[in-house]
């Protein structure tokens, strides 16, 4: 049983990107010692056991896909925090039916923002497969709290069919982070 559920799951992993690092490579990511990743690499070893698309031992050396980076992230807070190791909750992405200015969703960003007033936004606007502009950015609100201002923000400004967006938990921080900096047009943190 637990043979054919390991099969499948690396079955399913094959479509995933295959992005992988080393272990000595995610010291500048987590900022935590390469000691510590030793220590760390112990229990992801067993959690992951068997998933050969996700964790695979080439020669010495670990290769970790990029979607179980977080598993190494920090548990504690650290005392120095930049885009890499901040706690993000909520990933937010619009894109409308027509094209708008990216100054135009810099003030849409602005405007929710403004609703949030103890958070951090960071954001970035890149162009479509037409095209045209559109957002994602992260926040440290939780995802429930922020559906509901960005639900009030766009809604204001175009209707229900006009424009397609999704608001979801963030599950892996680094990916998300690295998500935002793929294809900049404009990009920026609003503290």
């Amino acid at each position: 049983m637990k043979v054919e559920c390991i099969k499948l799951v690396n079955d399913s992993n094959k479509n995933r990107s295959n992005i992988y690092y080393q272990l000595n490579q995610l010291t500048t990511i987590t900022g935590l010692s390469l000691r510590m990743l030793k220590y760390k690499m112990l229990n992801v070893k067993e959690k992951y056991a068997g998933v050969t698309n996700l964790l695979k031992k080439e020669g010495k050396c670990w290769q970790i896909h990029h979607s179980i980076v977080n598993e190494f992230m920090p548990i504690n807070k650290r005392k120095s925090i930049d885009d890499t190791n901040y706690r993000w909750s909520s990933f937010v992405t619009w894109n409308p039916i027509e094209n708008y200015e990216a100054d135009y969703h810099v003030e849409l960003v602005k405007e929710i923002k403004s609703k949030l007033p103890n958070n951090t936004i960071k954001y970035t606007i890149e162009l479509d497969r037409r095209g045209f502009n559109h957002v994602h950015f992260v926040c440290d609100a939780a995802p429930s709290k922020t559906k509901k201002i960005v639900d009030e923000v766009l809604l204001k400004y175009f209707k229900w069919f006009e424009v397609m967006y999704q608001v979801t938990e963030i599950k892996n921080n680094y990916s998300s982070d690295e998500y935002l900096q793929k294809a900049p047009v404009r990009n920026g943190i609003l503290k």
